[in-house]
């Protein structure tokens, strides 16, 4: 898939506006287009945070895929951790003399809290990996 510098920040990392085209479809196809807005290249500009390890300036037109085992990493750090912690307070809050709705509160609140660790911890993560800067495209002349 294609995508256009945005801006390039430091630790290697840098701001892509993905691009959905034509071309795109011949190709390994993310797809988001056509779930966003029923139709191809309609859907609104999604900006990501990737790995800039070919030094990609801003305005440059890049290949970009991602990062090997990508789903299954966020799944766990965004899924499995927080309801495993929210599981394992529920059930310590429960062996505690509360009632249950003191223990589901105090669940509830490990959950936002694991949620906001996550978010701070994790902020620059990404799993998107620019590949290679893309040639420079010709544009179409009308006869």
């Amino acid at each position: 898939m294609y995508a256009t510098v945005v801006t390039a920040k430091t630790k290697g990392k840098a701001e892509l506006v993905i691009i959905c085209d034509d071309e795109a479809l011949k190709g390994p196809h993310c797809g988001f287009c056509s779930a966003a807005s029923g139709s191809k290249g309609k859907a609104p500009k999604e900006t990501v945070l990737a790995k800039n390890t070919c030094g990609a300036k801003p305005g440059d037109t890049v290949t970009v895929s991602l990062a090997e085992h990508a789903e299954l990493k966020a799944a766990l750090i965004l899924f499995i951790v927080p309801m495993l912690i929210f599981m394992s307070a529920l059930i310590l809050t429960t062996t505690l003399p509360l009632p249950l709705w003191q223990s589901f509160g105090v669940s509830l609140g490990s959950l936002v809290i694991t949620f906001l660790l996550i978010k701070a911890g994790l902020g620059e993560k990404t799993y998107y990996v620019i590949d290679e800067v893309a040639p420079q495209r010709k544009p179409l002349r009308h006869k």
